[in-house]
């Protein structure tokens, strides 16, 4: 991953599991990703406030990680099967 002064964030999230889910997505579409937080020390003192986890990208990925992010999944109509 580049220096975080070279990365641009793609979305925050309340928590640790749901930033690292997301990363994750990423990876396996071949997007490198990151996730960077508040340490718990500052969290004790500033409270539980929202957007403390932020998962970051390259600048050049950027583009690519939003569509996928943003992409709507598509439902499947199991129906379909127990009519064959």
């Amino acid at each position: 991953m580049a220096n975080e002064g070279d990365l641009k964030v793609l979305a925050q999230f309340d928590n640790e599991i749901e930033a690292s889910i997301v990363k994750g997505m990423l990876e396996a579409n071949g997007i490198n990703a990151g996730v960077l937080g508040d340490n718990t020390a500052s969290t004790l003192l500033r409270g539980l406030d929202k957007g403390l986890w932020r998962v970051v990208v390259k600048p050049e990925d950027f583009d690519a990680a939003d569509a996928l992010l943003n992409t709507p999944i598509e439902e499947v109509d199991d129906d379909d099967d127990d009519e064959q």
